[in-house]
C-alpha cells in the first residue's frame, strides 16, 4: 500500500527515531520482569557427526530460520530443507551457489564462469529478485538490482555450520523481499573449529585453490577463529566453441570470535574482507550517439568489499531471552559496463521471546536498516540522483498458540515496514502444524509476502539499444512503481514411514498482482548529451499477475548402515498475465526461465579401507524461451581417509557430457550466457591441533 508523501515522511521520522524507544523499553521491561527469574541452565552443545545420525535424529536436527528460534526440523510448519556440514563435504561442491544445486525445488542456473541465476519456485534470473539470502543472519541482498551478487560470497565451505533453505514466502519474520524463498547459511561457532585446518586443490576448471584456517582460545570463555581463501577458477566456452572471457579470481580472509561472557550473556564478533577480479563480456552497450552506437567488448570486473557484525543474546530465565545484532557492510565495483558502483549498509535488529502462559510463547522484534549508494554511471546505464540514503523501519509479532499439547500448534504473526520506496507495508502469515506422534507431521500455511522496487526500478535509466537518428530506446525506472504482491496457500507432509525411509512433500500455490512490466511511453526529445536525439521510452509499472503453482518431494532411504540415497523430485507449472492496458512481452517469455520438471539423486557410499563413493545425477528439463535444452549432470566423488587428520578426494562433474548451457541471454542480462563444461579436481585436506 502507497502512503501519500506527507505521512510517509511523518512516519518514517516516527519510526526511525522511536525504534530507539522501544527498544530501550523492552530491554529495560525485560529485565525487570525476568531478570531475577530463577532460569534454568542451558543444554550444552555437543558437536556431534551428522554422517552418524540415524533417520529419526536427523529429523530432530536444530533450525532457526522458520521460527527465528530453534525448534526441530519435524516441528517447522515450513517447506524447509537442510544442508548439513556433511552433505557440503561429500557434494563435491567448491562454492556456496554450486552446492545450492543439491537442494531440490530450486532453480540453480550457471550463466557464465563468476555468475549464477537461482531462485525458488519461480521467477529465475541473473537478478533473482523474490530469494532472500542471509548470512549468520546479514542480508546479503542487494537493494541497488533486487538479487545476490553471488562472486561476493565465496565462503570457506569448512566453516559452514549448516545451511538451511525455506522454500516459500518468510515475510512475516524476515521482511520485503522473503518472497518465494529465505536461504540463511548459519557458520559454525568457534568451539567447532578449534586447531588448524589447510585445504587445497587444482584441476581442469579449478586451477587453484586454497583455504587457511586456525583457531584457538582467548580465555577459557573466550574462542576465536581466523582464516584466509584463495581460488582461481578457468574460463568458460560460448555456444559456438569460442572462449567466454570470464575466467575469476579472488581473496578473502576474516575472523570469528565468541565469548561467553556469563552464564546468561554471551556475544560473538565476525567479520571478513574480500578482493576479486571476474572477466565477462559486455554485449551492445550503448557508448555514442553517432556511428558505432553500441559495442561489445570485453571487460573486468574488479570487486571488494568487507563487513563486520555483532551478537549479543541474553538468557533473562528458562521461558525468556533477547538478542541484539548489529552489522556494517560495504561493496563496490568497478568495470567499463559501470565505472563505480558502492553500496554501503548499516543494520540493527532486536529480537525478544518469552513465554506468556502455557498456551502462547510471543515473539517480537524491531529493525532499522540504512543503506546508501553510490553509482558513477555512463551513457549505457545510470542513476538521478547519482546518490542516495534509503531507510527501512520494521516491527515484526508472532503468536505461537497450543491448541492441543504435542499435536496441534498454530502460529500468527506479521510484519510491519516503512521504507523509502513504497511506504508502509503488511505481511500477515497462519501457520499451523499437526503431529499425531512424533514419526509425523501435517502443516499448512497461508501467507503475504512483497518485493519492493530497487533502486534500478526506482530512478535508473539503461539506454537499451541506440540508432541512426539518433534514436535511444531507453528504460526508465520509476518512483509510481509499487510492491509486487504474493499470496501463498501451502500444504505439506513430512514423515518416516519406516526406520530407514524419510519423505517430505510440499504442495503450493502462489498467486501474484502488480508484477512488474515495462511499458512503453510516448517518445520525446533529448538535447543533453549532444547531438539532439529522440528517446523511445519503456518505464517500470505494475501491470502483471499471474500463478505457480508446483509440488516438491524429497526422500532420504537407508538401506543398508554404509549406504544412504537421497532423491528429489519438482514440478512447476508458471502462468502469467497482463493487465488489457499492458504493452509488456519480456513477462509472458519469463514463464520459460524455469523448468517445469527437474529431479535428482545422490548416493552415498562406505567403503571398506576409509574410502567414500558419492554421485549425484541431476535432471533439468528445458528452457524453451531461452533456447536452452534440457540435459542431465552427473557428478562422482571419490574420498579417502588414509588418517583422521588427512582427506583426499577426486572429483569429476558434468561427467555426461563435454559442455551444456543451463541460462540464456536476456534483454537486461550484461554479459553473454555461457556453457557449463566438464571437469575434474582433486583435493586435499589436513586437519591439525585439534582440542
Amino acid at each position: 500500500m502507497v502512503i501519500k508523501k506527507k505521512f510517509l515522511l511523518t512516519l518514517s521520522e516516527k519510526l526511525s527515531l522511536d525504534f530507539w524507544k522501544l527498544m530501550c523499553i523492552s530491554m529495560v521491561a525485560s529485565f525487570y520482569l525476568n531478570g531475577n527469574a530463577e532460569g534454568k541452565e542451558q543444554d550444552e552443545q555437543i558437536p556431534i557427526n551428522l554422517a552418524d545420525l540415524s533417520l529419526e535424529e536427523l529429523m530432530d536436527i536444530k533450525v532457526t530460520s522458520v521460527a527465528k528460534k530453534e525448534q526441530k526440523l519435524s516441528q517447522a510448519a515450513a517447506a524447509i530443507h537442510v544442508i548439513t556440514q556433511e552433505d557440503i563435504r561429500r557434494s563435491g561442491m567448491n562454492s556456496i551457489p554450486e552446492l545450492l544445486r543439491t537442494v531440490p525445488g530450486l532453480q540453480v542456473a550457471k550463466f557464465d564462469s563468476n555468475t549464477w541465476a537461482i531462485s525458488a519456485r519461480g521467477f529465475n534470473f541473473r537478478f533473482a529478485s523474490k530469494l532472500l539470502v542471509l548470512i549468520d543472519g546479514r542480508s546479503i541482498y542487494t537493494p541497488v538490482f533486487s538479487g545476490i551478487n553471488w562472486d561476493d560470497h565465496d565462503l570457506p565451505l569448512e566453516d559452514i555450520e549448516r545451511i538451511e533453505v525455506i522454500r516459500g514466502p518468510g515475510g512475516t519474520l524476515w521482511g520485503a523481499n522473503a518472497v518465494n524463498g529465505v536461504i540463511n547459511i548459519i557458520t559454525k561457532h568457534t568451539e567447532d573449529t578449534q586447531g588448524g585446518l589447510v585445504s587445497g586443490g587444482a584441476g581442469t576448471e579449478e586451477k587453484g585453490f586454497t583455504t587457511i584456517r586456525y583457531g584457538g582460545k582467548i580465555s577459557e570463555d573466550a574462542k576465536y577463529r581466523v582464516y584466509g581463501k584463495y581460488f582461481n577458477r578457468d574460463e568458460s566456452v560460448t555456444r559456438t566453441g569460442g572462449s567466454g572471457n570470464d575466467d575469476w579470481h579472488a581473496t578473502r580472509g576474516g575472523f570469528r570470535v565468541d565469548w561467553k561472557a556469563s552464564e546468561k550473556n554471551s556475544l560473538m564478533f565476525t567479520g571478513d574482507y574480500f578482493e576479486g577480479e571476474s572477466n565477462f563480456r559486455v554485449r551492445n552497450q550503448v557508448k555514442s550517439l553517432t556511428a558505432p552506437f553500441a559495442a561489445s567488448f570485453n571487460t573486468t570486473a574488479e570487486v571488494d568489499g568487507a563487513h563486520f557484525l555483532t551478537k549479543w543474546k541474553r538468557q533473562l530465565s528458562a521461558n525468556s531471552d533477547l538478542a541484539l545484532q548489529v552489522y556494517y557492510n560495504r561493496e563496490r565495483r568497478r568495470s567499463r559496463f559501470i565505472p563505480q558502483l558502492l553500496e554501503d549498509t548499516f543494520d540493527i535488529d532486536f529480537q525478544h521471546h518469552f513465554k506468556l502462559n502455557d498456551r502462547n510463547k510471543i515473539f517480537w522484534g524491531l529493525g532499522q536498516r540504512f543503506v546508501y549508494d553510490s553509482l558513477e554511471g555512463n551513457l549505457g546505464f545510470s542513476f538521478s540522483p547519482k546518490y542516495r540514503l534509503n531507510h527501512r523501519s520494521s516491527l515484526f509479532v508472532q503468536d505461537e498458540i497450543t491448541i492441543v499439547p504435542d499435536q496441534v500448534r498454530l502460529t500468527l504473526g506479521s510484519k510491519f515496514e516503512e521504507n523509502s520506496y513504497t511506504g508502509f507495508e503488511i505481511q500477515p502469515s497462519a501457520r499451523i502444524l499437526w503431529t499425531p506422534n512424533e514419526n509425523h507431521s501435517i502443516w499448512a500455511a497461508v501467507s503475504r509476502a512483497v518485493r519492493t522496487p530497487s533502486r534500478t526500478e526506482d530512478t535508473g535509466r539503461i539506454n537499451v539499444t541506440a540508432s541512426a537518428g539518433p534514436v535511444l530506446l531507453t528504460k526508465f525506472g520509476s518512483n509510481d512503481y509499487g510492491s509486487e504482491e504474493l499470496l501463498a496457500l501451502e500444504l505439506g507432509y513430512r514423515g518416516q514411514l519406516r526406520k530407514d525411509f524419510y519423505f517430505d512433500i510440499a504442495t503450493f500455490a502462489h498467486v501474484y498482482e502488480n508484477l512488474l512490466t515495462q511499458e512503453r511511453q510516448s517518445p520525446f526529445v533529448e538535447t543533453t548529451p549532444a547531438p539532439a536525439h529522440t528517446v523511445v521510452p519503456f518505464v517500470v509499472d505494475n501491470l502483471g499477475s499471474g500463478e505457480i503453482f508446483g509440488v516438491e518431494l524429497f526422500a532420504n532411504w537407508k538401506p543398508i548402515n554404509w549406504w544412504t540415497l537421497k532423491g528429489g523430485l519438482t514440478f512447476l507449472a508458471v502462468d502469467f498475465h497482463l493487465n488489457a492496458a499492458s504493452t509488456d512481452t519480456a513477462l509472458i517469455q519469463s514463464e520459460d526461465n524455469d523448468p517445469n520438471v527437474q529431479w535428482q539423486l545422490h548416493s552415498h557410499m562406505d567403503l571398506p579401507h576409509q574410502l567414500e563413493l558419492d554421485t549425484a545425477l541431476y535432471y533439468v528439463d528445458e528452457l524453451e524461451n531461452l533456447n536452452v535444452p534440457d540435459y542431465t549432470r552427473l557428478d562422482i566423488r571419490l574420498g579417502w581417509h588414509p588418517t583422521d587428520e588427512v582427506e583426499l578426494s577426486l572429483v569429476g562433474q558434468n561427467l555426461t557430457d563435454p559442455e551444456h548451457p543451463e541460462f540464456g541471454n536476456s534483454i537486461l542480462s550484461t554479459g553473454t550466457a555461457t556453457q557449463v563444461e566438464r571437469s575434474v579436481y582433486g583435493k586435499v585436506t589436513w586437519k591439525f591441533g585439534e582440542k
